[in-house]
């Protein structure tokens, strides 16, 4: 019977010691690079490799976290940093970067493959995706419920780690850019400076309060319901905290995991004192069990504080002495045949679970002794002298013959010692298995090669609007769209799904109008099949194209993608800034995903991503259309998503619209600290809560030095919650920046910002 892994951080050595010595099967650390703890200690290149011998000597395993977004200019970097960890035969690379999982498939094929949570899987059909890909792995997104994630590992056929204690994102893993806007911090590298514990006032009351702030989960409760629905890997959080935290939580959960497998159908009731222990182990105020069993709910947030409880010193010092004051060990038999006129005999033997190993080595000839014999007590003590390996002598057996002298045996110290390191070294290697690491020759993988003989990208630097409200595809209707300098329409998925025949009308004549004048429709941020099954809009937005006069598909996750291709779409695709592309491999694996042995898709262009300042995104452009002719969109206009949780502010704070997966939508506001009011759009279809920057991002100022580049095909503004005179004014001024035309300035100092498009993020 297969047992769930218990799968514990490390941030560094200690901890990992001390999470092995508490039960852990297996951990995750990260290197000194490309890890999403950068403030974590984290281990150094020789630490890594001693922690991998150290794991496989006991039968662990060791995950690292490649686990960031990684810039074309540093892609070149990963290479490198991977080989000696190859050589050593890490056993598994938790990723985000499809362009770094790309490099690890074809340059690394002995090390599996996972998909960090930061990946964003939300469904079945994104996880095939992946696994036809090489991941053996996924993490899914946190928000998902027990049946989603059991959807997953059942349907798909796919290993499944999923968190089961420790600190909770309000945001979906891999969505959030609130770190990164506000302060330049990236969440995708590692770098979150937890905006979501900072006080907000919602909706003009004054009082404060932590609506984003998640309590911590903690599902030892459930553990039985957890493996029951076949979860591969139990995750604990947490490699920010101290070693004592990592080893008293596997401890616990290790516990009553082992409960569980000794008898399936007993009382599995957790005791006061071990639900005590947990919470006083770095434990925010309040737990709840995450969202396994519900989609948000108040009683998951904080609300009043996101302190952490008191920590006990007494329980700390406890687990500290138990768990992290020694090293593993293996309990061996050791034998030592002593013979004078033969080599000096020693053999090890052991058990590992149900494996038994046994071991022989052969020392320095015995002689007879001429003085002084060895006596056999002086013999134990060197033989015994296991202190800095991996194993204590449970028993010593000793024979000595001097073949009837009389004179007993003699054999030097140094030469038992070497006996001893001997054998030691040959059971260090059959306890570890041998890996035979060779770079292999990048495999040759079909799709992106299309593009050679079909994509085409003039009339460089035209507009794209995308539009999110009633008012807002009314003024484009209504736009005066002639001059061509627009040439595509996304609209958003609410919007499209209630356009009445009027509007396809106007839709029609605008595309006679003007034949290069584009439509697209936009599919929500998340797609889920939770209660209601989101895949169903993804498939009815596809079959209803036509029927609008549409052309194309704005896809913003992989388990869109997953359906469109599953339900054998015909027709074109762009991808929005959130599936990934910071380097030219993640554009080209992108392209193979979506079009490899699918004649029907065509991807027609990818979006930069928010966090790139032009030199970054100039030299992305640059580096893809070295390869590939994909179309390029910049963004030049819009309130950028800072946030896409499960969570609901309204619901949080007041009460529920009434009025889930239906057409509708709503706005709330929080203010932060410094007085800035952000907008929350409430997308009651998909039940989830979008939260707006402050301020739009405009990069008016820099037109002609972005147009100059002549790498991006097409710019973008998106409108989110202006109201239609606002965006009228919006369209007005950039068509005439555009044409050459007058315009009239419409940003007053103070009134937007410009991003990323100068200062990136670290």
């Amino acid at each position: 019977m297969k047992k769930v892994e218990l799968l514990s951080p490390a941030g560094g050595y200690e901890t990992m010691v001390g999470a092995f010595n508490a039960g852990a099967d297996a951990v995750y650390l990260g290197g000194s690079k490309f890890g999403a703890r950068a403030y974590a200690d984290n281990f150094d290149r020789d630490q890594v490799l001693d922690a991998i011998v150290y794991a496989h000597l006991h039968g662990k395993k060791i995950y690292m976290t490649v686990n960031t977004l990684v810039k074309e200019g540093e892609f070149s970097e990963v290479y490198d940093f991977m080989v000696p960890y190859a050589e050593k035969n890490l056993d598994g690379v938790i990723v985000q970067d499809l362009g770094v999982a790309r490099l690890l498939r074809q340059e690394f094929p002995g090390i599996e493959l996972h998909a960090s949570t930061q990946q964003t899987i939300t469904g079945v059909h994104g996880a095939r995706l992946l696994k036809q890909r090489g991941y053996t792995r996924v993490v899914p997104a946190r928000e998902l419920s027990l049946s989603e994630m059991k959807a997953i590992r059942d349907e798909a056929d796919i290993e499944v780690e999923a968190f089961i204690h420790g600190a909770m994102c309000y945001c979906y893993s891999g969505a959030c850019l609130f770190s990164s806007v506000v302060g330049g911090r990236s969440g995708n590298r590692g770098r979150c400076a937890q905006p979501c514990r900072l006080p907000y006032s919602v909706n003009g009351n004054n009082g404060e309060q932590y609506p984003l702030s998640l309590k911590d989960m903690s599902t030892i409760s459930i553990i039985p319901e957890l493996i029951n629905a076949g979860i591969d890997s139990f995750k604990i959080e947490g490699r920010m905290k101290k070693p004592e935290y990592s080893a008293g939580v596997t401890a616990l959960y290790r516990k009553y995991i082992d409960k569980y497998y000794d008898d399936p159908k007993g009382d599995h009731i957790v005791s006061k004192e071990d639900l005590e222990t947990l919470k006083n182990l770095y434990q925010r105020t309040g737990i709840s069990e995450g969202y396994y069993h519900r989609h948000n709910d108040k009683s998951m947030v904080t609300v009043v504080s996101p302190a952490y409880n008191a920590t006990s010193e007494d329980i700390l010092s406890k687990v500290h002495d138990k768990y992290l004051t020694s090293t593993l060990k293996y309990s061996c038999d050791l034998y030592c045949e002593l013979i004078a006129g033969q080599k000096a005999r020693l053999t090890m033997s052991l058990q590992r679970g149900d494996d038994f190993f046994y071991q022989e080595a052969y020392g320095a000839e015995v002689q007879c002794a001429s003085k002084r014999p060895m006596d056999e007590e002086s013999i134990r003590k060197q033989l015994g002298k296991l202190g800095g390996t991996g194993y204590e002598a449970k028993n010593i057996d000793i024979t000595i013959d001097d073949g009837g002298s009389g004179s007993g045996i003699f054999i030097a110290v140094s030469a038992l010692n070497e006996l001893r390191r001997d054998l030691v070294s040959k059971m260090d290697e059959a306890l570890i298995p041998e890996n035979n690491f060779e770079t292999p020759k990048a495999p040759s993988l079909p799709g992106y090669e299309r593009y050679e003989q079909i994509c085409s990208c003039e009339n460089k630097g035209r507009l794209q609007v995308l539009i999110s409200t009633r008012d807002q595809l009314e003024t484009v209707l209504d736009y005066d769209l002639s001059s061509g300098i627009i040439s595509r329409v996304y609209v958003d998925s609410n919007l499209f799904l209630a356009i009445d025949d009027t509007e396809k009308d106007k839709i029609k004549a605008l595309k006679n109008s003007d034949p290069g004048l584009k439509f697209y429709a936009v599919l929500p941020y998340i797609t889920r099949t939770e209660a209601w099954d989101g895949s169903l809009e993804v498939r009815k937005v596809a079959d209803e194209l036509n029927k609008c006069m549409f052309d194309g598909i704005l896809v913003r996750n992989l388990e869109q993608l997953g359906i469109l291709k599953e339900s054998g779409f015909k027709g074109n695709i762009s991808f929005d800034y959130g599936v990934y592309n910071w380097n030219r491999e993640a554009v080209l694996e992108l392209l193979d995903i979506a079009m490899a042995g699918d004649e029907d898709i065509f991807v027609d262009e990818i979006s930069v991503p928010y966090e790139l300042d032009l030199k970054e995104a100039t030299r992305l452009a640059y580096a893809i259309k070295e390869k590939v002719s994909v179309p390029v969109a910049y963004n030049i206009y819009g309130h950028i998503p800072m946030m896409i949780s499960a969570g609901c502010i309204k619901k949080t704070t007041d009460s529920c619209s009434g009025r889930i997966h239906e057409l509708y939508s709503e706005n709330v506001n929080i203010v932060d600290r410094m007085k800035n009011k952000m907008t929350v759009t409430c997308n009651c279809r998909h039940c989830y809560n979008v939260i707006w920057n402050a301020f739009p991002t405009s990069l008016h100022g820099s037109l002609d030095k972005i147009i100059g580049r002549e790498l991006f095909d097409d710019l973008r503004i998106d409108l989110t919650i202006e109201d239609g005179k606002r965006s009228r004014k919006i369209l007005d001024y950039y068509t005439g920046r555009i044409s050459g035309g007058s315009c009239t300035d419409i940003f007053e100092s103070g009134s937007f910002t410009t991003g990323h498009f100068k200062r990136g993020v670290e």
